[in-house]
C-alpha cells in the first residue's frame, strides 16, 4: 500500500469540481485533492424545503483512507450545511467498494456522531459547534 505523508494530508485542498442547480434545489461535488493527486469527492444535494443536507457520497481512494481525509470531507460537508442553515445532515451509507461492507461503513458513520434513523443516518448540528470558513 502506497505511503501517504502526514504532511500532504495536512495540505490537502477541498475545491468545488461543479454545481447542478435545479428548481427544487441543487447538486454539489466538492474534490479532495493532495499533492499526491486527487484524494476523494464529497457529493451533496441541497434541496430547497428540507431541513437537512443530504450527504449522496463521501468517496476516497484506496490509497488515501485511514489518513483522515474522509473525516475531513463530512466535515467540510457538516461546515456547509451549517453556513446554510441546516440543523442536520443526512445520508444512508453504502459501499461501493467490494473490499469494504455497509457494516463498517455504518460503523465509521457513528463514530463520528451519525445515528441510524430508519433506512438513513442522522446527525444533529449545532451552529455554534462550527467556525465556518471558505
Amino acid at each position: 500500500m502506497h505511503e501517504i505523508s502526514n504532511h500532504n494530508v495536512e495540505n490537502a485542498l477541498i475545491s468545488e469540481l461543479f454545481r447542478y442547480r435545479t428548481e427544487y434545489g441543487e447538486l454539489q461535488c466538492h474534490r479532495l485533492n493532495v499533492p499526491e493527486g486527487m484524494a476523494g469527492e464529497l457529493l451533496i444535494k441541497v434541496l430547497n424545503d428540507e431541513k437537512a443536507l443530504s450527504v449522496e457520497e463521501v468517496f476516497i481512494s484506496r490509497k488515501f483512507r485511514n489518513t483522515g481525509l474522509g473525516s475531513r470531507l463530512l466535515s467540510f460537508a457538516e461546515k456547509t450545511a451549517c453556513a446554510l442553515g441546516f440543523r442536520s445532515v443526512e445520508l444512508r451509507p453504502f459501499s461501493t467498494d467490494p473490499m469494504v461492507p455497509d457494516t463498517k461503513l455504518r460503523e465509521w458513520y457513528i463514530k463520528r456522531g451519525y445515528r441510524p434513523d430508519g433506512g438513513k443516518m442522522c446527525k444533529r448540528i449545532n451552529n455554534e459547534n462550527f467556525e465556518v470558513t471558505s
